[in-house]
């Protein structure tokens, strides 16, 4: 039984110091009551002494983890040698002291002492707020007496007194209930004999949380205080076979336990009436009045039902629990492995690298092994950036951007000179293109930026256990992202350089005779191609000039000779009037500039001209960043690593520098080591179970 409880004591004290009490569901025995149901009481009546914080209003305020430990003799001449405890009593006279798992090794004699210290330790847990917490004390009572672990809970109140938050009573509610709903919890629930059992609040969570009652205690108090008239209802609660009660629905079917108790009253906690006395005085009182059934009822009965029902309850989940604590181990290990200090720093280091290096190149090329399903990370991130920036504000570029007709006559104007422009003015419509050409350099300079940054932000979606080792080291993540960054760097301006010198290209060499363009006009809307087209077609003016034909009775044509003359002199005329348009061009100043054929025409063909550039430049721009930006990153990054942290860091013999452990990720091993440690120490020690069952 011994081994037992210490196996269960020093799993509070894991998950206690862990601050994960309720991960993995342990057997204990939780006390559920109300402030005034005497529950203090019966807790000290259980220790043996007065220890808890006594005051008006709500003064437990933490769950509080009591261990009873019976000692041996060697535990206690070691306690004594330590020197290490309060001198309130002479060290002969110890028979019983207290240790807090937050003060380890250092040990109260003095109960008054550890009162205070339950108080102070609730306040600095709880800070300025007069409310609860959910972190537990833990409190070892070493005794005499026997070994018993319980949690005692916050007592339930319904009415915020002075600085209490308003919700008090909804948030010891709930901490209560996330105690005593898990099934490993033995509740022990305070009931008053002076008050009706349907209307305890302890009784409301048992038909709540444990219906039939198979993992609840229910121990009555102020047995001393109700009248002769209601004696007999008393007497009924405590008899097993209350069938009254629970046809009545007042209390669950079946508990396992009803134990009847008789506290200190305050006079006798005033006039500091031993526990001792206590217990006679509790036997007298059974004795006299409940003279059938006295036996079966008394702190000493309740004890020893504690007892019996906690040790059948830990072998009972045994299987369970040393499988949740199994499972535990091995989450913790998993957990500390990626933040053990490697033994060999120099093969570590190398093998690191080369894991980011691949790691990168997989993510960037689809190959990584887990595939998100919540983001598009790695290469699809730059090919939207491709598809989704970079062509729409391709696309949505105006051929004709901020381009009027009259900027139009005004370029053809001003490269004419002082001669009559042609037909078709070469050095115009260059002007005009280097113009409007000038409109896709910012976005293809722009999506190579947007690459840089994309590709920096692709080292964040590498494979997790590399990201987090990473950041486990914050030297070495320095000069990983340092690399990264200069080898983008290093061609991000070349890369630039020929994407502007190649646009310029286009701009300033005018190839109208290249067929790629003729057919973008081919291609173009027919409207374009009609207007481009009756801008050099002379044919059909003469269509509008033909001389009617007047036909004879036989249906044969008559020509008049002096009309027919007239109509081919007129037009001549039109001819001659239209070549003489056309090549003037804009110096006809009888000519609008909506009717101008000319402006027409080269506004037309920029933007044929224009849309044939475009896709040239669509097309190239993301193969040059694929093949001289991240082709080549993949290809040396490798390498660069390698040379500018290994090599360099190894050179230098400050290989240990670039190892340091980030503080926080130093702690969090500590305190998985310890966690693991404790795990594995309580689970060794559940082995002694097996052979007491």
């Amino acid at each position: 039984m011994q081994s037992l409880m210490q196996i269960v004591n020093k799993l509070q004290d894991i998950f206690s110091v862990l601050g994960e009490q309720q991960i993995v569901d342990l057997p204990q025995i939780v006390v559920v009551g109300t402030q005034s149901s005497g529950k203090s009481s019966v807790l000290e009546s259980i220790v043996g002494r007065s220890f808890l914080p006594r005051g008006t209003g709500m003064v437990t305020r933490a769950p509080l983890v009591i261990q009873m430990i019976r000692y041996t003799e060697e535990t206690k001449k070691s306690m004594l040698m330590s020197n290490n405890f309060d001198n309130s009593e002479n060290s002969e006279n110890i028979t019983e002291w207290v240790e807090f798992l937050h003060k380890p090794n250092y040990y109260y004699s003095n109960f008054d002492s550890v009162s205070k210290e339950i108080e102070h330790t609730t306040n600095d847990l709880t800070k300025t707020n007069k409310g609860i917490t959910k972190k537990q004390i833990v409190l070892k009572v070493h005794t005499n007496r026997y070994n018993l672990t319980f949690v005692d809970l916050p007592g339930m109140t319904k009415v915020a007194i002075g600085d209490q938050p308003p919700d008090i009573g909804k948030q010891i509610k709930e901490l209560i209930i996330s105690y005593a709903k898990q099934p490993n919890s033995i509740i022990l629930a305070v009931v008053t004999a002076n008050t009706d059992p349907s209307t305890s609040e302890s009784i409301q969570i048992v038909k709540k949380l444990d219906p039939d009652g198979i993992r609840t205690i229910a121990v009555v108090t102020k047995l001393d205080l109700i009248d002769s008239g209601t004696l007999q209802d008393s007497h009924d609660l405590l008899c097993d076979n209350s069938h009254e009660l629970i046809s009545k629905r007042k209390i669950p079917a079946k508990l396992l336990g009803i134990v009847g108790v008789v506290n200190r009253s305050q006079k006798d906690i005033n006039e500091k009436k031993s526990m001792d006395e206590a217990l006679i005085s509790e036997k007298k009182f059974l004795k006299t009045n409940y003279p059938d059934i006295y036996e079966k009822h008394g702190k000493e009965v309740l004890v020893q039902t504690l007892q019996t029902v906690l040790i059948r309850h830990i072998k009972k989940v045994y299987p369970k629990l040393r499988y949740d604590l199994e499972e535990m181990k091995i989450q913790l290990e998993r957990q500390l492995l990626p933040l053990c200090k490697p033994n060999d720093q120099i093969s570590f280091l190398t093998s690191f690298l080369k894991d980011i290096s691949r790691s990168y190149e997989d993510t960037m090329n689809g190959n990584q092994n887990e595939v998100p399903i919540d983001a598009v990370i790695g290469g699809a991130s730059i090919a939207r950036i491709f598809q989704r920036k970079f062509l729409k504000k391709i696309n949505d570029i105006d051929p004709l951007q901020n381009l009027s007709d009259e900027n139009i006559e005004i370029i053809l104007a001003n490269t004419s000179g002082t001669g009559q422009c042609t037909f078709v003015n070469e050095k115009a419509l260059q002007k005009i293109l280097n113009r409007q050409l000038n409109y896709l350099i910012k976005p293809s300079l722009d999506c190579v930026e947007l690459v840089r940054i994309e590709m920096l932000n692709i080292l964040n979606s590498i494979d997790d256990k590399l990201l987090d080792s990473l950041r486990q080291y914050p030297k070495l993540n320095e000069v990983v992202q340092k690399v990264f960054k200069k080898l983008l760097d290093e061609n991000l301006n070349s890369i630039k350089e020929f994407i502007l010198s190649y646009i310029e290209t286009y701009q300033v060499c005018i190839n109208t005779a290249n067929p790629d363009f003729i057919k973008e006009i081919i291609n173009s809307d027919n409207e374009i191609q009609e207007e481009i087209l009756e801008a050099v077609d002379l044919s059909k003016y003469e269509n509008n000039y033909k001389p009617e034909l007047i036909l004879n009775s036989s249906k044969m044509p008559v020509f008049q000779l002096p009309d027919r003359m007239t109509q081919i002199s007129k037009l001549n005329i039109i001819r001659s009037q239209m070549l003489n348009k056309l090549l003037s061009g804009l110096n006809n100043n009888e000519v609008s500039l909506e009717r101008s054929e000319q402006i027409k025409l080269h506004k037309h063909l920029s933007k044929c001209y224009f849309e044939y550039i475009r896709k040239i430049v669509r097309d190239f721009i993301p193969k040059r960043i694929n093949h001289k930006m991240i082709n080549l990153f993949l290809k040396n990054l490798d390498k660069r690593l390698n040379e500018e942290i290994f090599q360099t860091y190894l050179k230098e013999k400050k290989i240990d520098e670039i190892l340091s452990v980030n503080e926080g990720f130093e702690n969090n091993r500590k305190n998985l080591e310890t966690k693991l440690d404790t795990v594995k120490s309580a689970l060794k020690n559940m082995v002694d179970i097996q052979y007491l069952q």
